[in-house]
């Protein structure tokens, strides 16, 4: 049996260390990346020390979400949003 390498859905998490939401949101990532680790690539970035990041994929806020599928940036969710808003978000991408 030939296993195809099935490129996975990139998700990149933009917070702060001031910011209280970015605080609530760690343990639904967290959660959400122990479910799908296997389709999901999470990774988690401080805007104030990735200043090429943050204007790369232009954030204004924090938290930020930035789904990205085959190279190209599918999503962007600039507020925050609950566990199972953004595993519904997550699941269409998948």
């Amino acid at each position: 049996m030939v296993k195809l390498d099935i490129p996975k859905l990139k998700m990149l998490v933009f917070e702060n260390d001031w910011c209280a939401q970015c605080y609530t949101e760690r343990p639904i990532i967290r959660r959400l990346a122990i479910k799908y680790h296997d389709q999901l690539e999470v990774e988690v970035l401080n805007a104030d020390n990735n200043p090429l990041m943050v204007k790369k994929y232009n954030v204004l806020t924090a938290p930020s979400i930035i789904l990205i599928k085959n190279d190209e940036m599918v999503e962007r969710i600039s507020r925050f949003i609950d566990q199972n808003q953004l595993e519904t978000v997550i699941r269409y991408y998948l």
